[in-house]
């Protein structure tokens, strides 16, 4: 399979759409492409690069789980709630 048919099997990718990377097994969004590569980001601020290939629509399941995260950050930069 050729670099150009791989491309046209990957499901549509978009900056900030909620992705699974499977390489780091946890769900982000998506910030910026470069290349063959994505720009991710977390509700924490982490921020990670890996393949396009690597990364998935989420499920709705990750989709919540990220939500989650994201109203805990919150909560425990203003410090309403436990470490």
């Amino acid at each position: 399979m050729n670099g150009a048919e791989q491309a046209r099997d990957l499901p549509r990718l978009a900056v900030g759409m909620v992705v699974y990377d499977s390489h780091y097994e946890m769900p982000a969004t998506i910030a910026d492409f470069d290349g063959p590569m994505v720009c991710l980001t977390r509700p924490t601020g982490l921020a990670w690069r890996s393949r396009c290939v690597s990364v998935r629509p989420a499920t709705e399941y990750e989709r919540r789980q990220l939500r989650a995260i994201a109203r805990l950050h919150a909560q425990r930069q203003r410090g309403i709630a436990p470490a």
